[in-house]
């Protein structure tokens, strides 16, 4: 309800009997004052500038801006965890050493291994075990299980050895799985010397290749890492600059009762909206014995 709304309710007053009008007027306001200004506290806002209106959109905007990339670097932090940081960790692959393998032994389990090739996919491939010998940075001769990568170490390294796969093709055909896995043997076949990883702390354990190294992980962690801790504080200042604008955006233009003064049994209506002329001051009055009882008499 806007402050013309309640002035004008309260000018409907019904005069009483012997007084004008306009006095009537101004003793409604007079009675209904405080619940005019407590109506119209709860009821106005308005915004003081333009400027204070641009502000508080402009960090209204850094807010959503804040939050989604605050959701895109905590995004990147998981999947960098997940992707990079997880299998280097639960393997120690940073820890492994470059030396010489020469394939020992290259069998099928005869088992195929189920995998999720996409949403409603699913697939398998046959598991490929493969043996190798390697000589240490002393030239000692080891014997160990070859493994793809970390992550099909991560994976199978602790499994039982009909499941543990060098390797682990997933398409959509199983019979481009099973050729991928040929293939892999072929290349890989008894006798066959290539570099590889092995692990000085389990020589059982032996990498053809490692997925990340230790500036890939340091990367992928410093900066999504960055972003999350900067688009915090964004978003933190953001949302306090925000509030404070709107605080000094909004504003209740209405005036305390006190603030105007007036002549005792008097009371100062506030001026109509739009800046126009105030209400008239009415007449002083005072109350005497009347015979014909109306109670009372203006001098």
């Amino acid at each position: 309800m806007a402050r013309s709304d309640v002035i004008r309710q309260l000018k409907a007053a019904p005069a009483a009997d012997g007084e004008s009008q306009l006095y009537a007027e101004q003793r409604s306001l007079h009675v209904f004052e405080p619940i005019a200004v407590e109506l119209i506290k709860h009821t106005m806002r308005t915004c003081s500038t333009t400027g204070g209106r641009r502000a508080h959109g402009k960090y209204t905007c850094y807010v959503i801006v804040a939050w989604i990339m605050l959701g895109c670097c905590l995004g990147a932090m998981i999947t960098c965890g997940v992707i990079i940081v997880k299998p280097i960790h639960e393997t120690n692959s940073l820890a492994f050493k470059g030396t010489t393998c020469t394939t020992t032994a290259a069998n099928l389990t005869g088992e195929d291994i189920d995998c999720k090739c996409g949403k409603d996919c699913h697939s398998e491939y046959p598991c490929l075990r493969m043996t190798v010998s390697y000589a240490d940075e002393d030239g000692t001769t080891y014997s160990g299980v070859l493994f793809e990568s970390d992550k099909r170490l991560m994976h199978d390294g602790h499994r039982d050895e009909d499941v543990q796969c060098v390797t682990a093709p997933c398409d959509r055909s199983r019979r481009d799985n099973k050729d991928q896995v040929l293939e892999f043997q072929d290349t890989y076949n008894v006798g066959e010397s290539y570099t590889c990883l092995y692990n000085p702390d389990n020589t059982e354990q032996v990498l053809l290749k490692r997925l990340f190294t230790w500036n890939d992980m340091f990367h992928s962690m410093l900066w999504s890492t960055l972003g999350f801790v900067f688009f915090s504080a964004l978003l933190v200042y953001s949302i306090i600059k925000c509030r404070s604008e709107r605080a000094k955006m909004c504003t209740i233009p209405v005036a305390s009762p006190g603030a105007q003064t007036a002549r005792p049994g008097h009371f100062l209506p506030p001026p109509y909206p739009g800046g126009q002329t105030a209400y008239p001051q009415p007449p002083p009055y005072s109350v005497i014995d009347s015979k014909d009882e109306k109670g009372l008499t203006f001098n």
